[in-house]
């Protein structure tokens, strides 16, 4: 009975020795556990966190390329907005090419009532003065100016004396107009235009009635 009595205290002594052990664990084991659960969770949610910001960032380019952003200054000064992949400018030469790329495929220049795309741009300043003497634009032209749209396939701009020269495969169309040429001119001070090499247009004609009607309207008001 004596050694039955002293294994049943030493088991009772183990057993109590093992609880207290393991309680002294617990608050170590709840700390590991929790700092486990906490990464986890913050690792899981940074690629969402990613996912939602990069498609933000790579949209932001083209969004920018909007008409109403270009505006002119109170001194006459036209600000523009250019978008290229391939920019390079001299300044000893006052020139500065764009180029289209894997981004824009089109060079694109927006101005405030118009705008130029191409393939490649070229403008030419005047060293001196700093004053922009024209814009060459190659290959897919495309032109808005004010009511005027035009393609082409090499463009002009003069900005000093502010004509349009385009050639190869032109066409224009301004309001319910339409030309085809080689090549076509248009002095925008004066409004003339001329045309040449097998040109075709199509233009809307005003019958005797219809202008007299017109004219009989204007009268009455």
């Amino acid at each position: 009975m004596n050694q039955l009595s002293e294994i049943r205290n030493i088991t009772s002594a183990s057993l109590c020795r093992m609880l207290i052990g393991f309680c002294a664990w617990i608050p170590v084991v709840m700390i590991i556990l929790s700092w486990v659960l906490g990464f986890c969770f913050s690792s899981l949610s940074l690629p969402h966190r990613a996912y939602a910001e990069e498609p933000e960032t790579a949209t932001a380019a083209p969004e920018q390329a909007k008409p109403d952003t270009a505006a002119t200054s109170d001194d006459g000064e036209e600000m523009i907005e250019i978008f290229a992949d391939y920019y390079e400018r001299d300044d000893r030469k006052g020139v500065t090419v764009l180029r289209k790329g894997p981004i824009y495929k089109q060079v694109r220049i927006i101005r405030p009532k118009g705008f130029l795309h191409a393939d490649k741009a070229t403008i030419h300043e005047d060293v001196d003065t700093g004053e922009t003497v024209k814009t060459v634009a190659e290959g897919n032209v495309e032109i808005r100016d004010e009511d005027m749209f035009a393609t082409c396939e090499h463009a002009i701009l003069n900005h000093i004396d502010d004509t349009v020269d385009l050639r190869e495969n032109v066409v224009v169309i301004q309001n319910a107009d339409r030309l085809e040429a080689k090549h076509f001119t248009l002095d925008r001070r004066t409004g003339k235009q001329t045309g040449d090499g097998g040109v075709r247009f199509k233009v809307r004609m005003v019958r005797g009635k219809e202008r007299a009607e017109t004219r009989t309207k204007e009268d009455e008001q």
